[in-house]
């Protein structure tokens, strides 16, 4: 049986990766960002970087947040439900804030654009370091009740506390 070209493991991996929401090329990186811009960036600016006292800054953030199981189904909550009520990011409150539903985009949209905010540093540059969100884990919430988005308010309380995460 003749070895497979140094080609041909480059495409398999390449393919396996982007099944995974891992990273591949240029444009999958591209795609992660995109969807991030193209639906989160109105409220949360690009590079993730937020607006004080309007829209909670996610660059730096939310990779720690997704540092555990607890904190990552939040996430996929948040993206899936939205979220109302008061929080409190870099010692600022945000009162009565609205985060709406994004059930409209796919699963692997949701992973790509948590997967982008995931990997970004608290000045929203990108630091790749793999995926952490799977379309299908996204798939297994959405499947699972439907929270409000005051009840996804309280889960982040219990998740988070009541810190400036």
């Amino acid at each position: 049986m003749p070895n497979p070209s140094a080609r041909s493991l480059t495409g398999l991996w390449c393919t396996a990766a982007l099944l995974l929401g891992g990273p591949c090329s240029a444009a999958a990186a591209a795609h992660r960002s995109a969807v991030f811009d193209a639906n989160c960036s109105m409220c949360h600016q690009l590079g993730a970087v937020g607006v004080p006292g309007q829209f909670p800054r996610l660059a730096g953030r939310v990779g720690k947040i997704a540092s555990t199981a607890a904190g990552r189904s939040y996430l996929e909550h948040v993206v899936l439900y939205g979220m109302m009520g008061t929080i409190t990011v870099d010692g600022t409150a945000i009162v009565g804030g609205v985060m709406p539903s994004f059930a409209s985009l796919s699963n692997k949209d949701l992973a790509a654009a948590l997967n982008y905010v995931a990997s970004l540093d608290a000045a929203g540059k990108l630091h790749w370091k793999g995926p952490v969100f799977k379309p299908a884990a996204i798939a297994r919430v959405r499947a699972g009740k439907p929270l409000s988005p005051r009840q996804v308010h309280r889960l982040r309380t219990a998740t988070l506390g009541k810190g400036k995460r």
